[in-house]
């Protein structure tokens, strides 16, 4: 018969399964994108001048209610009592009367200093109320 191998016969070696190691994924860095941020909105800023401001229509302006207040004050009977201020309208002093008229006009009528001709019998009757009341 033959011989059935037995624990005196074979080395004595035990098999203890050891556990496998559990692979975790190791983990991989993630793509690294390049961020560009959108452009910002910048919307076309538009500077106008300020046509108020021009000292060259004002002088513009003054010279003409002047002018046409002289006239009126020459003409007109309504204004026939202002004549005691011709001669100050017509020395150098009658351009910076007109011109603070005019200049207290815009400033308080929350007007322009281009539409005054526009709004030229207004201006009139105001130079002539601010006259009389002097």
């Amino acid at each position: 018969m033959a011989e059935i191998p037995g624990p005196a016969t074979e080395p004595s070696v035990s098999y203890v399964p050891t556990p496998t190691p559990v692979s975790t994924p190791t983990p991989t860095p993630a793509k690294e994108y390049k961020y560009f941020p959108a452009p910002p909105i910048i919307q076309t800023l538009h500077q106008y001048q300020n046509v108020n401001n021009d000292k060259n229509l004002q002088d513009m302006e003054t010279t003409y209610f002047l002018d046409k207040t002289i006239e009126y004050i020459n003409k007109d009977k309504s204004w026939s009592k202002l004549k005691k201020f011709k001669k100050h309208l017509n020395g150098p002093d009658g351009y910076e009367i007109i011109y603070k008229l005019l200049k207290l006009f815009v400033r308080k009528g929350n007007t322009n200093w281009y539409d005054l001709k526009m709004q030229k019998y207004l201006v009139l009757d105001y130079i002539k109320h601010k006259l009389s009341k002097l």
